[in-house]
């Protein structure tokens, strides 16, 4: 033990030296391993050996098109095992939300309290299908980017009726638009239940109509900010405070169903007795009062905002490449944008040709969040996910709950926020609870063998803090290197 925390020491006086800028071009060797660092959950044996036989720009042509990826069967399996993750919303909200809410109106607390934890399965089922998709998944960049959006579209699962929703959200809202045009994906996370609840645009009404009342009775503005400074232009985007209190009037009665049960509440409506009709000004046009068409305006003109390309160009190459990416990348990304209509697919394509992305001073230059530290952690071992090592108590222990994060930011994706001792240490932890797994199952986990599919480029400090410890936990000293740490 001694000697793996005098390794430790090593590797965490070393993370702070990871990186030294350069204006180098990466090797043919380093190529392969930095596109499978940023564009999947990482390497593994197989994808190397992939990635090599095709070579890297057919590889990224191949994972800009999931529809062509077959899906493994394993994984198939697994998903096909999980009760939740393929039902269709309504049955969701009947199977799981109305026992819920029979309890609260018969004020039966224990059968509330069990119903809650009942419903508790979909998130549960939803975080282990993307543990297993990760891992498993032949379309990688398909789960980076569901998760990517995900995050840049967040909704918090324990927000009132959010529990029953976050499943079809991702389904339905998220993964069929990660790379097709952000309007459609805009239209699909604003139409959302799980939107319209987490972010209280359900309630937005015009205070001078006939329909206010009761929670609606007047104009809410949280998710016409939000729209606005995270989803859209940004929040140097050059909006105002009258655009946000224009936006909202513009949204008012979109929301959610009328009726008496829970599946006639959950799906999206339009209520044109809680519209404001009134003619407005927003970001510089004339929008006239004509009800639901109104909103349809208001998110062409987003989509379409020259500071919303810039913004979500700047997002997606702080996710790829580096938390500060360079203008000029961010700028040819913004042009892509606008000139393909918000195009991602041809965004994310012009990123990854771009001599920038490739610049050696960007190589392993992103510190692994939670998430995806377990997940390359596990496929570069090929140990199968379980569930306890993997869910609630690592990640949640390490500051990324799934589908749990509070504020609509979403989780932080730069290295100031993840990179500290504590975290270096938990990490550590989780290495070790993984390399027991394999252990327990017979599997013998080599440290020279994980240095090779990493790339084998490892500093000697590195090598030298790996073989200094004992022979069980050299494995673990790789896990936790600043190699394996940064991507």
């Amino acid at each position: 033990m001694k000697k793996l925390f005098a390794g430790i020491s090593i590797i965490v006086f070393t993370l702070s030296f990871a990186h030294i800028a350069s204006a180098e071009t990466m090797s043919q060797d380093e190529q392969v391993i930095h596109i499978i660092n940023r564009i999947t959950y990482g390497p593994n044996a197989e994808t190397i050996d992939h990635v090599k036989k095709i070579g890297v720009q057919n590889f990224i042509e191949e994972q800009l098109h999931p529809e062509n990826i077959s899906t493994p069967d394993s994984l198939s399996s697994k998903l096909s095992n999980m009760k939740t993750i393929n039902m269709p919303l309504d049955t969701l909200v009947a199977e799981y939300g109305n026992p819920l809410q029979m309890a609260r109106m018969d004020k039966n607390k224990d059968a509330e309290k069990d119903a809650r934890k009942n419903s508790n399965i979909i998130v549960e089922e939803l975080s282990q299908a993307k543990v297993e998709r990760g891992v498993e998944s032949n379309a990688q960049l398909q789960e980076v980017l569901t998760d990517f959006w995900f995050n840049h579209f967040n909704v918090f699962a324990e927000k009132e009726r959010d529990r029953f929703y976050v499943s079809s959200y991702e389904r339905d809202a998220i993964r069929p638009y990660t790379m097709g045009r952000f309007r459609d994906l805009l239209e699909a996370t604003a139409k959302h239940p799980a939107m319209l609840v987490y972010l209280d645009n359900w309630l937005n009404t015009d205070p001078n109509s006939r329909a206010a009342r009761g929670k609606q009775n007047g104009i809410n503005e949280n998710y016409a900010r939000e729209i606005m400074e995270l989803h859209t232009m940004g929040v140097d985007g050059g909006y105002t405070q009258t655009d946000v209190t224009t936006l909202a009037h513009i949204l008012t009665g979109w929301g959610l169903g009328k009726g008496k049960t829970m599946e006639e509440k959950s799906v999206f409506y339009f209520d044109p007795k809680r519209h404001d009709y009134s003619d407005k000004i927003f970001l510089g046009h004339k929008i006239r009062g004509r009800g639901e068409a109104e909103i349809e305006e208001a998110l062409d003109i987003l989509a379409t905002h020259p500071s919303t390309a810039h913004h979500i160009s700047y997002q997606l190459a702080q996710n790829f490449l580096a938390d500060q990416p360079p203008e000029t990348l961010v700028k040819k990304m913004a042009e892509t944008f606008t000139h393909s209509n918000g195009d991602i697919r041809e965004v994310l394509e012009t990123m990854f040709k771009s001599p920038e992305f490739w610049d050696k001073q960007y190589f392993r230059k992103k510190f692994k969040p939670p998430f995806r530290y377990i997940v390359s952690a596990l496929r570069v071992t090929n140990v199968e996910a379980d569930d306890n090592l993997i869910m609630l108590p690592a990640l949640k222990n390490m500051g990324e709950p799934l589908y749990r994060n509070l504020t609509p930011d979403g989780f932080p994706n730069t290295n100031d926020h993840w990179v500290n001792s504590d975290a270096l240490l938990k990490r550590i932890d989780v290495a070790k609870r993984i390399i027991k797994a394999a252990l327990n199952t017979g599997k013998n986990v080599s440290a020279a063998e994980l240095i090779k599919v990493l790339g084998g480029d490892f500093s000697q400090d590195t090598i030298s803090a790996i073989n200094g410890a004992g022979q069980n936990l050299q494995p673990v000293m790789v896990l936790s290197s600043p190699e394996f740490l940064y991507y």
